[in-house]
């Protein structure tokens, strides 16, 4: 079925679909290993800040680049902590040369994604967890139903 200027109409978002997104970033926050592979392994805050790295590192994100004169590792630094205090968002930064790259996560409201889109998020975001974690998205959705 057509839809506006005759394009095809993409499938509504689930509502369901996006509840179990939610409830695989609830349960992955709570069997977070606390360490892994080296000391740079991501520990998150909350559910809120491990949502945000896991879209990031799953690619749905927005990555500025900002030069700068002054001391770049430092910048770096304070970034994640203004732009949380001010946007109420998590980001990370990092240096780059003379430059600073500041990356946060896209929005995957509805009206940001289409339902294809938002599939394949969600099977992105399931990697990132079995890759950084070792563990099933499937068997931490079936122990928080338990």
């Amino acid at each position: 079925m057509p839809g506006i200027n005759g394009a095809p109409m993409s499938k509504p978002r689930s509502l369901p679909q996006h509840n179990r997104f939610f409830a695989l970033v609830a349960a992955a926050f709570h069997q977070w290993p606390e360490r892994g592979a080296g000391d740079n392994r991501f520990r998150p805050d909350s559910e809120d800040h491990l949502r945000a790295w896991l879209l990031c590192k799953a690619g749905h994100r927005h990555i500025a680049t900002f030069h700068t004169d002054a001391d770049a590792d430092s910048v770096a630094a304070l970034i994640p902590i203004v732009f949380l205090m001010m946007a109420n968002k998590h980001a990370w930064s990092w240096r780059d040369g003379d430059d600073i790259k500041v990356c946060v996560a896209k929005s995957q409201s509805f009206a940001a994604m289409t339902h294809q889109e938002f599939c394949a998020l969600s099977d992105a975001v399931e990697e990132v967890i079995r890759v950084e974690t070792g563990l099933d998205p499937e068997a931490l959705l079936r122990e928080k139903a338990a």
